[in-house]
């Protein structure tokens, strides 16, 4: 959330619409995650009841969301596909940030992008610390290091007093950032074990790093144009007399 709001307040974006986009995506986001996970691994869910209530009591012990369809609402049983919810925000936020809010591309693309990156580093982060699995923690702390270098390098542009400067190095830093981070992604992913449904999401990931990086580069060619309105109302003199019209 904070590397969202961090990238959209350079661009003078207003910040209720930056937190229902984040909010919004992801929502969304862990929405496609849980609904793949569920049909990933559906042998293991279809052994469970259909029950009317989510709430069971047994003598002392209290069960709760353990029978279908209240099974599937479950999500802190760790049963996510991480790299679909990431996949997912970047769909939602694209689609939120360019059709719903009509923000400029080249100004939300690399915010979107590595704020739904440090949700994807701090899953892998934070299930490594919870399972021991240190593979998992250093895969987090890798990808972890991208965002960051994303904030820090909006802090040193706005150093920079010569706006045609800023701009290149803005975009140049940005292409290569996000060019490393997708291959550390395809890398991690694809020297792992992977079901069907995450090599269809990394092909679309793969693919809409690219468009989305081909429309960043011609949209940050086009000239900023700030249009200041003038009222059409003018001003009325009571001293003067009324034309009526028919």
């Amino acid at each position: 959330m904070y590397v969202c709001w961090r990238g959209a307040m350079e661009t003078r974006k207003d910040r209720s619409s930056v937190f229902d986009l984040f909010i919004i995506s992801i929502f969304l986001g862990l929405i496609a995650g849980r609904l793949i996970y569920i049909l990933s691994n559906w042998a293991d869910f279809s052994r469970f009841i259909w029950y009317w209530s989510p709430y069971e009591r047994y003598g002392t012990e209290i069960l709760w969301f353990r029978l279908l369809p209240w099974k599937f609402f479950d999500i802190f049983d760790g049963g996510l596909n991480i790299l679909i919810m990431f996949v997912g925000y970047l769909f939602t936020a694209s689609f939120w940030s360019t059709f719903i809010k009509k923000w400029r591309w080249n100004h939300m693309f690399p915010t979107i992008y590595f704020s739904g990156e440090v949700m994807l580093s701090m899953s892998f982060l934070l299930i490594g610390l919870s399972s021991g699995n240190q593979g998992w923690i250093s895969e987090g702390l890798a990808l972890l290091i991208f965002p960051l270098i994303s904030v820090l390098l909006i802090g040193y542009v706005n150093k920079i007093q010569k706006p045609n400067i800023e701009k290149k190095i803005y975009v140049v830093a940005n292409i290569f950032l996000i060019l490393l981070c997708s291959v550390v992604i395809g890398y991690i992913y694809t020297t792992g074990e992977i079901n069907q449904f995450e090599k269809i999401t990394l092909v679309v990931l793969l693919i809409w790093t690219l468009l989305g990086l081909i429309f960043f580069i011609k949209d940050s060619k086009r000239a900023n144009v700030v249009i200041e309105r003038v009222s059409s109302v003018r001003g009325i003199d009571i001293n003067q007399p009324i034309k009526m019209q028919r």
